[in-house]
Formats: C-alpha cells, structure tokens, sequence
C-alpha cells in the first residue's frame, strides 16, 4: 500500500510541474518589482554536439515588458537576426531581433505586440525560428497555456496587454469629464445652468 502511495505522489509531483517558472523580486535601487516567466521549449535541438532546449524569457521590470529567446547556446553572429514566430494557428510573423552581447539571446524590438497576440489569442503554443550563423535554422516550440492565468494573477506587471476593466474605464471617463468641468469653470468662470 505505501508503494502505491509513494508512486501516486510521483506521478502527480511530475504531472503538476508547471510549465512556466516565475521569478520575482524588488529592485531597491530603481525602486521597481521584477517579475520574470521562463519557460523551457517542448523540443531540442541539436547544438554543438548535444540537444539544447530553447527558453523563453518573458521579463517585466515595472511593467515594462520585454521578450528574450534563448537558442540553447547556439552563436546566432553579430547584427540584428531574422525571427520568425507563429502564435497558434495564425499566419507566421518575421522580424528583426537584436542580439545580446553573448549572441546566443535574440531580443524582441515589438515585445507588446507580441505578448498582446498570445493574450489575446489564448493560443496554447508559440514557435520561434532563426538561422544562426552558418548554421541550419533552428525551431523551438513552447507551451504558453498557462500565461494568460499569470497575466491574470500579476496584472500590474501586464496592465499594458491587457484591456481595462469597466470599472477602470467608467473611472477614467468620469475622471476625463470632472477635469473638462474644472478647466471649462476655470476658463470661463462660473458654469449658470
């Protein structure tokens, strides 16, 4: 009986590893929290004599979003890199990306765009591709089902990606209308109805 015990708790430890790994923490000297979501790419590639695994950085410093991939190790060369992705089933996007002093991070220039389609989208994949220098292109996919329940439960770090509420909404009009009163009295003087 233990060992059925003690095997039903492994498999259920293996089935509930999450698929995206946050980290955070407060920056004291910019005064800012940090909040970074990595997740490790569904394939491998074979890199150098070894199968490497992509990983996706999604980074918010502040609400300030950006987006990295990692390309297992792989020397993508100097300059911006072509990057094409493909969020579910819509049609693929190529861009130019810049690279990291390392040149194995390839940055995303458009990070909102990006992360607002896989938001919106609530699409269960992303696939990243680039040719590295000299070399074949590589693919990584990644699993991104579990983003759109982060986004909900850290909506500061991701209020830029997500549409206000009605009361955020409602809140910003009527804040809009009593500063268009004010300015009007202001301008004119006393408002006679």
């Amino acid at each position: 009986m233990k060992r059925i015990w003690f095997i039903l708790i492994i498999i259920s430890t293996v089935w509930a590893q999450e698929k995206i790994n946050i980290y955070g923490y407060f920056d004291e000297i910019i005064d800012n929290n940090v909040l970074t979501l990595t997740i490790k790419s569904e394939n491998t590639n074979y890199v150098y004599d070894d199968d490497k695994h992509g990983i996706l950085i999604i980074n918010s410093d502040g609400g300030e979003l950006s987006l990295k991939v990692f390309w297992g190790d792989m020397y993508l060369g100097h300059g911006p890199r072509s990057v094409t992705y493909r969020i579910g089933t819509n049609n693929s996007i190529t861009e130019l990306w810049q690279s990291t002093n390392d040149y194995t991070v390839a940055v995303s220039k458009n990070p909102l765009d990006i992360l607002k389609e896989l938001y919106e989208s609530k699409s269960a994949k992303i696939i990243l591709r680039t040719t590295p220098f000299q070399e074949n292109p590589i693919t990584f996919e990644f699993d991104v089902s579990e983003l759109h329940s982060i986004v909900k439960k850290y909506p500061n770090h991701f209020a830029t990606i997500t549409p206000p509420s009605v009361t955020e909404a409602v809140g910003e009009m009527i804040t809009r209308i009593i500063i268009g009163v004010i300015f009007i009295t202001m301008l004119y003087g006393e408002i006679t109805v």
